[in-house]
């Protein structure tokens, strides 16, 4: 058990003007610090701190009188060295007690430190500013207090501006030519850029004009030392994401700018990186860059960067199936995309809607040009079955399709209707359904989206289209209802297609048809039907043509009924068998 003479017996040699009794005081703290000893003693800080009263100053058994007698010792350490390096005795110790501060909360004090976080803030400033040796220590110390946003906004700005500017310049460092094959330096340019991001991620409240422009201006210089992809680069372009999406509205044409100095190393690197973390963090600055470009002049050169690299990132990730991420079954894994791959699509399907706002369907002039616009692009994709194109071209419509001109979904839509027999055909004999399951998926997006009347529209094309659409969705209707029993078993595919077909009775794109009795005997019917079969039955049976087909309405009532009833007969057979064993073992007792 702690004592409260054992507190003060720290305190006092803590407290000594003799740097060996400092260091022995900080020795005897340390043991108790250490195994199971801490817990206690943590606890007797923790409940003594909790019981000072606003404004109260903290007496010697506190965690505040604790922590500002280490920072006297760690300023006496680093003063009396002026011929040698100072022990980083006390740095760690100091680190290691605000650490336990939080790990230690006891009820009634939420924050122990919040009375002294500004004087923690100026002395972690000063000692970073002063003593290299101590950078590893403080940097956790100053990243532990920036994550407590109570403690962050009590830090003066004058202190923050001077932490992200030092920051900046070090982080510098590890990107000079003299410390490129140094691992020392580079690990500490690495601790460098990672307290950068945590101070740029908690500012204790909007960046200063000045400062602002300061941090551009050092992103922009340290850009132009970074030659190759590593540990450092992919962390730097991480702070570059974290500035844009902490600060991003407010720095104007300044986020271009970063652009035209980060350019060249993301679009290098995206394209020839097999790291899928670092793809990832490019995907996010890609995003990032993209909003923050929204309707300016100078955006479309962005979109063609992009678009360029989306499309390669596209063809590539098409070329094999999405079975082979994850660990589930192979059922499970169709269509599911990695995280990378799910960034990927989102912004690529932004990239397209940028590509082709305002855009309808693409001229015969267009057609022979030199560089292939996008629309037709997609056209080529979606009719070969490339099912990352067809996973973005989903996400496109589900995203973008009410803003997208009605005239270029009809192109789409005519394109994947003319080829759709094929898909299912070439989906079956190469038992590849990603690219069949994610344009079912894009056909439920525009079976509502289709459905929305386009004021933008003349009467004779509007009814023109509303023809061509009509035949688009018979044809996939017929398609479909014949191909049910071909993908029995896949339960994905299965689905995807009955919400499909709910989907476009639900819209009035076809006048139903009284569906022969072998898709009612198909066995998704027979047992008891998932959410998607319950949706289809709904869907057909609620409209007006089919509500007095009674043939179909009592074959499908029965094998519901006994779907349903199944389990239970079972359950019935076995309560009469235990009865049977019952009767007869005390008939045999008797």
């Amino acid at each position: 058990m702690v004592a409260s003479r054992d507190v003060h017996e720290i305190v006092s040699k803590l407290s000594s003007d003799k740097a060996k009794t400092r260091e022995d005081g900080v020795k005897l703290l340390n043991t108790w610090l250490e195994g199971e000893r801490s817990i206690t003693f943590c606890r007797f800080l923790s409940q003594n701190t909790a019981k000072l009263k606003l404004d109260e100053i903290p007496n010697a058994e506190t965690w505040p009188f604790l922590v500002k007698l280490l920072l006297q010792c760690v300023s006496m350490e680093v003063s009396g060295s002026k011929r040698r390096m100072p022990k980083p005795t006390f740095a760690k110790t100091l680190r290691v007690v605000v650490q336990r501060t939080e790990e230690t909360k006891f009820p009634g004090v939420q924050f122990p430190l919040l009375s002294m976080a500004k004087t923690l803030f100026t002395h972690v400033h000063d000692i970073l500013s002063n003593t290299p040796s101590f950078q590893s220590e403080y940097g956790t110390i100053l990243r532990h207090l920036l994550e407590i946003k109570e403690y962050r906004f009590q830090m003066r700005k004058r202190t923050y501006s001077s932490l992200v500017l030092l920051y900046m310049e070090r982080a510098e460092t590890g990107f000079c030519e003299k410390n490129s094959g140094q691992h020392s330096q580079k690990e500490e340019a690495f601790r460098y850029i990672l307290t950068l991001q945590s101070l740029l991620e908690n500012s204790p409240g909007d960046f200063p004009d000045d400062l602002r422009e300061e941090i551009v201006n050092g992103l922009i210089h340290i850009f132009s030392s970074v030659r190759d992809e590593g540990k450092l680069s992919r962390k730097l372009i991480e702070c570059v994401n974290t500035f844009l999406l902490k600060d991003g509205p407010n720095l104007g044409s300044l986020s271009l700018e970063i652009h035209n100095a980060v350019e060249q190393f993301v679009f290098r690197c995206w394209l020839t990186t097999h790291d899928k973390n670092l793809k990832e963090i490019l995907v996010s600055y890609g995003r990032l860059q993209l909003n923050l470009t929204r309707d300016s002049s100078e955006s479309s050169s962005l979109v063609e960067q992009l678009l360029d690299v989306v499309t390669r990132e596209l063809d590539l990730g098409s070329s094999s199936s999405s079975a082979s991420w994850g660990d589930t079954t192979k059922d499970e894994k169709l269509g599911a995309l990695s995280s990378y791959q799910n960034s990927l699509v989102e912004l690529a399907a932004h990239v397209f809607y940028r590509a082709c706002v305002n855009t309808s369907r693409p001229s015969l002039s267009e057609k022979r040009a030199r560089r292939q616009h996008i629309a037709m692009r997609m056209v080529d994709a979606l009719t070969e079955g490339k099912w990352l194109w067809c996973a973005a071209f989903g996400c496109l419509v589900r995203n973008y399709c009410a803003r997208i001109n009605m005239d270029l979904l009809i192109y789409w839509f005519e394109a994947i209707c003319t080829n759709f027999q094929r898909l299912l055909e070439d989906a079956s004999m190469r038992r590849s359904y990603d690219g069949l399951l994610w344009t079912l998926r894009s056909l439920q997006g525009l079976s509502s989206g289709l459905s929305l009347p386009d004021i933008t529209m003349d009467i004779s094309k509007s009814s023109a289209s509303s023809s061509e659409l009509d035949r688009g969705w018979q044809s996939i209707w017929s398609s479909l209802i014949h191909g049910l029993a071909t993908f029995s078993s896949m339960s994905v595919i299965v689905d995807a297609v009955l919400v499909l077909l709910g989907s476009i009775i639900s819209s009035n794109h076809i006048t139903v048809k009284i569906l022969p009795q072998e898709v009612w005997d198909h066995q998704l019917f027979r047992h008891i039907p998932s959410e998607p079969a319950l949706y289809f039955i709904a869907c057909y049976f609620s409209r007006m043509g089919c509500q007095g087909n009674l043939q179909d309405d009592l074959h499908l009532r029965r094998n519901l009924l006994r779907a349903v009833c199944a389990p239970l007969s079972w359950k019935v057979v076995l309560i009469f068998s235990e009865v049977h064993k019952y009767i007869w073992h005390m008939d045999l007792i008797n």
